[in-house]
């Protein structure tokens, strides 16, 4: 009887397990936006490290940033900034306009402009631009419930940026970085929709459809239960 017991319980564990691989929480999946909004604050930190903005300079950022149709990334780049104390204000992002050679009145000649003697411009403004290089938000598969259905969709958030700090004197470029991450989560069939209404509906990606073992998960709980009833009377006798 004991021993009948301790299979049951292990075949038992066996079919949850396999059918649930992944837990699902009680709490309701968090908003596309919300998922980009704690990537994208992952991906600044890597941008801006500590010692990042050399001190001493003033700082302007570029803005609209590209490919941020959210606008996370440049909240999230300025909530930076302020906390480690670095004034900064916001620069539209415009095209120079080409540099129009000056002539000499009389002679004709092009004039030479003056070398900058050295440490001028030290405490010139710097200017911080960014783009967004790509955001996806994909279920990448579904995961069953015990005995049969659907648990929920494994949802896969990546984001990744590129960066660069400029003197706005000189044009010179002080650094260049990208940053990337990525954040995975469970989201159930009862939430797929409400997680897809943020962001304007710019992210809906599509359910990854349903295996051909579906039509066979009700027979294969009935050989389940069958097989544990004929195990467990089996011991009995």
């Amino acid at each position: 009887m004991k021993r009948a017991r301790v299979m049951v319980a292990i075949l038992m564990a066996a079919a949850f397990g396999a059918a649930s691989p992944v837990r699902a929480a009680d709490t309701p999946a968090p908003t596309h936006a919300a998922m980009f909004d704690s990537v994208a604050a992952r991906v600044v930190d890597q941008l801006l490290p500590p010692g990042a903005i050399p001190a001493g300079r003033s700082l302007e950022l570029a803005i609209p940033l590209a490919g941020d149709t959210l606008g996370l990334l440049e909240q999230r780049l300025l909530t930076r900034l302020k906390r480690d104390g670095i004034a900064v204000r916001v620069a539209p992002l415009k095209p120079a306009p080409p540099a129009m050679a000056a002539f000499d009145s009389v002679t004709g000649e092009p004039l030479q402009a003056a070398a900058p003697e050295p440490g001028a411009g030290s405490g010139a403004s710097l200017r911080l631009e960014a783009r967004v290089e790509a955001k996806t938000v994909t279920y990448l598969r579904r995961l069953g419930r015990f005995p049969f259905g659907t648990k929920g969709y494994e949802r896969l958030v990546a984001v990744q940026i590129q960066s660069r700090l400029l003197d706005a004197a000189t044009g010179e470029v002080v650094w260049a970085r990208t940053g990337a991450d990525r954040a995975t989560d469970l989201v159930r069939p009862r939430d797929v929709v409400a997680v897809a209404a943020s962001g304007t509906g710019l992210f809906r990606p599509e359910l990854p459809p349903r295996t051909g073992l579906r039509f066979l998960e009700p027979a294969i709980v009935a050989g389940v239960v069958i097989g544990l009833v004929v195990l467990f009377y089996s011991n009995r006798t």
